[in-house]
């Protein structure tokens, strides 16, 4: 039995990557987006106006679902914050640069609030952060969809989830490209 969890802010390609990790391995994939919104498990905090999830309620629920499969994929952004460490036996935590975030989010039409949240989460690295205390560093292998290739990333994380010397952390760092980056600054520092 094998549940891989693949994470990291939206748009550094954790679909892609698992759809295509699914096709190889034959897992099953449950998207915890998809989840939680088939399952309404999603509301509109007034507050903050944004959406957010019932975590409680999302967590028990996905514990029965992943209970159904011998061997599936987890993908989302919000793994850290649904999943247990008993629930998966690899995390693999997908990273890209602020700038090609960027071109991503004008694409996906973000609003500028949305943008500047995902942009900020990426540069100090918060999904890692939130996975590393979630389901320690042992569990952790990180990759920069920047300039890894998919095939090259399927090949070192099915690599890693039977010989665990293998899960490491990439020590991403994206503050060194930031200096020059006018457009990506204004964004973080508003």
């Amino acid at each position: 039995m094998s549940r891989i969890v693949v994470t990291g802010n939206p748009g550094v390609g954790k679909r892609t990557l698992s759809s295509m990790l699914s096709k190889r391995l034959g897992f099953k994939i449950i998207n915890l987006n998809e989840f939680v919104i088939k399952n309404r498990l999603v509301f509109i905090d007034k507050t903050l106006d944004v959406y957010d999830v019932y975590l409680k309620k999302a967590t028990l629920m996905l514990r029965r679902e992943i209970k159904q499969y011998q061997d599936v994929i987890i993908t989302g952004h919000l793994a850290p914050y649904l999943l247990m460490p008993d629930q998966v036996d690899l995390v693999v935590v997908l990273r890209r640069s602020p700038e090609n975030l960027l071109q991503t989010f004008k694409k996906r039409n973000y609003d500028l609030r949305k943008i500047r949240e995902n942009i900020t989460s990426e540069i100090l690295g918060m999904t890692l952060y939130d996975s590393i205390k979630k389901f320690g560093k042992e569990m952790i292998i990180e990759f920069d969809t920047t300039t890894t290739p998919s095939k090259e990333i399927i090949k070192h994380l099915i690599e890693a989830l039977s010989d665990e010397s293998k899960r490491k952390t990439e020590n991403i760092d994206w503050m060194p490209t930031l200096k020059d980056r006018q457009e990506i600054l204004k964004l973080v520092s508003y």
